[in-house]
């Protein structure tokens, strides 16, 4: 039996520890503030430790870390140079030099290591990725993401470092490659310098008639209307992922064409119809996963390598928004 340590008694991190608890694998929690470590440890019946402690604890096996962003690679380090298999929330890390640089260190243990890309394991998502797998939708034309809400404001990471990694990790999936171009504007009203709004726009070259394929990701905690959605356009179908929607409707699906008429192009398509899904929380499911992974030493489908994928797209999007500092005052200035 797997035994994991959760470090981060957060919001999300009590989720990861609830969720740990209910798989049977909670062995361990972790926190600089000792009374919220001694809060989980009391709901679940587990002991609080301190990091060393935890770090040098040969009954844990692994650690799901969910502490802030910033400690994240650092934290990943530790974990690593102890022997624990590691899990560890989106972002991986605060730059790119610094993912290729824990990547290193990954590449040279043999720690499993998962990176916290969690739609990739939604029923909607991983339904829709089969759909576009099988063909059913002919070759792809363009994605759209977009993550709204009015929610929390950071001031340390923009709306796409916060929001968008799983929205690039799902795109990357889909496109089966990294872009080939990345175009970004953001809008700070906020924190100077600290965009509250990005639009990202990513190319891929593909084959086909349809010439290359273009994603667009959109990110904001200053929208009005709640909105987490995947739009996936074909040759001959669509397919929307909206998780803010019931499990019945989470994932919809349309055939639909384009025909050239002699009076010039005409688009048609069919009712739309939403698709049979399994209602499990997608949380349950990764670290389900996680835990596979560590069991049988396989690689988990968002491992390092695709961490850092993930990382460079994070970083051009980062270097465009720095390219235009006009574009990251703050509105009240």
């Amino acid at each position: 039996m797997t035994r994991v340590a959760v470090v981060g008694c957060g919001a999300w991190g009590r989720n990861l520890i609830r969720t740990c608890a209910e798989l049977g694998v909670l062995g361990a929690v972790v926190d600089a503030d000792a009374a919220a470590a001694q809060g989980q440890a009391d709901a679940w019946s587990v002991p609080p430790l301190p990091l060393a402690q935890a770090l040098d604890d040969r009954r844990l096996d692994a650690m799901i870390i969910a502490a802030p962003a910033p400690v994240h690679a650092a934290l990943c380090r530790l974990a690593l140079s102890h022997g624990k298999d590691v899990f560890v929330e989106k972002p991986l890390a605060s730059d790119l030099a610094e993912a290729e640089a824990l990547a290193a260190d990954v590449a040279c243990s043999d720690r499993v290591f998962m990176v916290g890309h969690l739609l990739r394991h939604h029923p909607a998502f991983q339904a829709l990725e089969a759909i576009v797998a099988r063909g059913e939708i002919g070759a792809l034309r363009y994605i759209t993401a977009s993550r709204l809400s009015l929610g929390r404001v950071r001031t340390h990471e923009n709306a796409f470092l916060s929001l968008s990694p799983h929205d690039v990790s799902m795109v990357l999936a889909l496109a089966g490659a990294e872009p080939a171009r990345v175009k970004a504007t953001g809008q700070a009203f906020v924190t100077r310098g600290v965009a509250d709004e990005v639009h990202a726009d990513l190319g891929f070259r593909g084959p086909g008639a349809c010439g290359d394929l273009h994603a667009h990701i959109a990110a904001s905690w200053l929208s009005p209307i709640k909105e987490q959605r995947l739009v996936v356009v074909g040759e001959t179908g669509a397919l929307v992922f909206d998780d803010v929607r019931p499990w019945s409707e989470k994932l919809m699906r349309r055939d639909q064409a384009v025909s050239l008429t002699e009076a010039g192009p005409v688009a048609s398509g069919t009712e739309p119809r939403f698709v049979d899904l399994v209602a499990e929380p997608p949380l349950t499911r990764e670290i389900r996963h996680f835990i596979q992974s560590c069991q049988t030493r396989e690689t988990p489908l968002t491992g390092i390598d695709e961490g850092i994928r993930v990382q460079r797209v994070l970083e051009s999007v980062q270097l465009q928004l720095s390219r235009g500092p006009d574009q990251l005052q703050s509105q009240s200035d």
